[in-house]
């Protein structure tokens, strides 16, 4: 039986983690909860468990003092991170303590008890590597040889940065290697690294190429070629070759894959810069192209394509309305737009879609204080380094939008039931944009005329000269507390034509903006 603790301030939380683990506790058992860090580690040294179930956010010792405490201390455990998207910044804490997972609230009971089984797994495949490093020479060849795999592994997502030196007699050969090209494998169907590693082997490249399966994702793999000193070939012909010859057994089953090329490389401790090449090279597939070979040498085309898609605004009110239900559809919407754009790459929709993805940061920020909208995520882009199909990217960012919204579902400013409410508040965060009547009424399902009238009605002002009123205030305050030139203030609060804003500014101030300036400054 296997044990584990939970850590969050909340009580009822911790009672709700132990309930949603009941259906696997014939194999791992709570045996204690903590209420914070340092709780916790007295807890982890008088009841040693398995797995350490933790929040980031807490009073006293928080996740990103905790972790890198556990790390030190006790640097076998497996941790399972649970927090919220405003916590986001902590994945680097846990990236470096080697969670098994970080899973984002809110999460569904299955989500954790997939995590809780893969920690079992480490944890039965670690006892299984220690027994086998005691056993007999084969066994611990073959202990050494997973050991060498998996530290190539994490070499080439960058887990592991330092120089490697592989152990087992089997790869002893790659240590003597001069050069290498990294393959990185993408397709539509499982990808298995037993079935490919004997095929390489069966055609004459088994000294040549080393296939390994991505650690998480099965529709991902590398390819390691080592490239001899003295060859007939040059590489790339070589890597034509090999992968020809891999392409021939998916052909035969129509499994579509792509495979990304890299620069040929001198050391395994540049692994992991040989796949961010392949990376870019998959990413500069255009988005309807599958199963073909790219390689980063031949990428020439580094300009990214301007996607200009109507409704992005739409998705950012649906977010924070927590409107979740229109989500699935407008990302429906965007996604077609995608596909029908010519020339497009994987690239320009990841970048694209990145680019929403920092807006809804910057709505976050309007609610919790712990957000930092000019931080990277690089959790989010690490996870799409892994992606290159739309339907993958589509997935991950219907959940990844979809999360956001149900945080906000509550606390959103656009829970209440008056119309006229929501609209000031909308121009009010929005005035530097292009607001219309007709966008705002599509916005909140209303029939342009009418909301007009409404608006009117319970205003005692048009629409027009509402939004003007509200720009021409931020703009006067731009002009007392700044030096900033007109043309900028002009588009900083929504007038694209500077020669506009004079003449609105004028005829609700009666004096131009450089007068208004000046005899606020006398």
């Amino acid at each position: 039986m296997y044990t584990y603790i939970v850590v969050d301030d909340e009580s009822l939380i911790r009672k709700g983690t132990i309930k949603k683990l009941s259906s696997i506790s014939d194999r791992v058992t709570c045996i204690g909860e903590a209420s914070n860090g340092r709780e916790a580690l007295t807890l982890i040294e008088e009841l040693n468990p398995d797995i350490i179930i933790t929040d980031m956010n807490m009073p006293v010792m928080d996740g990103g003092e905790f972790l890198p405490e556990i790390t030190k201390k006790y640097p076998d455990k497996h941790i399972i991170v649970i927090s919220g998207y405003k916590d986001f910044e902590y994945t680097r804490h846990a990236i470096k303590a080697n969670a098994v997972d970080y899973i984002l609230k809110p999460f569904r009971k299955e989500d954790l008890i997939e995590s809780v089984e893969n920690a079992l797994r480490l944890i039965e495949d670690s006892t299984l590597m220690q027994k086998q490093l005691v056993s007999n020479k084969a066994e611990k060849e073959n202990a050494q040889y997973d050991y060498d795999i998996t530290m190539l592994k994490n070499s080439i997502l960058g887990y592991h940065t330092t120089e490697l030196r592989l152990t087992s007699e089997k790869l002893n050969f790659i240590n003597d290697t001069h050069n290498l090209v990294l393959v990185t494998l993408h397709s539509k169907s499982p990808l298995t690294e037993e079935t490919l590693q004997s095929f390489l082997k069966e055609n004459g490249f088994g000294d040549l190429a080393l296939y390994l399966q991505h650690i998480h994702n099965q529709n991902l793999g590398f390819m390691i070629l080592f490239i001899p000193q003295r060859s007939a070939l040059g590489t790339r012909d070589l890597c034509s070759q090999v992968i020809r010859s891999l392409s021939s057994l998916f052909a035969a089953s129509h499994t579509i894959t792509s495979f990304g090329v890299s620069e040929s490389h001198s050391s395994l401790t540049e692994l992991n810069e040989a796949f961010m090449e392949t990376v870019k090279a998959l990413n500069h597939m255009e988005v309807k192209e599958q199963g073909k070979t790219y390689f980063f040498n031949q990428i020439t085309n580094t300009s990214t394509l301007a996607i200009e898609w109507t409704r992005s605004e739409e998705l950012m009110f649906r977010i924070e309305a927590g409107m979740t239900e229109e989500i699935s559809s407008l990302l429906e919407d965007l996604f077609h737009y995608i596909t029908e754009l010519p020339t497009c790459t994987l690239y320009d929709a990841k970048n694209y879609l990145f680019a929403l993805a920092d807006q809804t940061k910057l709505i976050m920020t309007r609610y919790f204080d712990q957000v930092d909208p000019n931080s990277i995520n690089s959790s989010v882009q690490n996870i799409l380094n892994t992606m290159f199909s739309l339907k993958e990217i589509k997935e991950y960012y219907l959940q990844f939008f979809t999360n956001i919204s149900k945080i906000l579902a509550e606390k959103s400013v656009y829970a209440t039931d008056n119309t006229i409410e929501k609209m000031k508040i909308y121009i009010e965060r929005n005035y530097q944009k292009d607001l219309t009547i007709e966008f705002i009424s599509s916005l909140l399902y209303m029939n342009r005329s009418y909301l007009s009238h409404l608006f009117k009605e319970k205003t005692g002002d048009t629409f027009i000269n509402y939004v003007n009123s509200v720009r021409l205030l931020k703009a006067k305050q731009l002009l007392k507390d700044t030096d900033k030139k007109l043309y900028t203030i002009a588009k900083a609060v929504g007038y694209d034509n500077v020669k506009y804003f004079f003449r609105v500014f004028k005829r609700y101030e009666k004096v131009t903006p450089e007068q208004y300036r000046s005899n606020f400054r006398q």
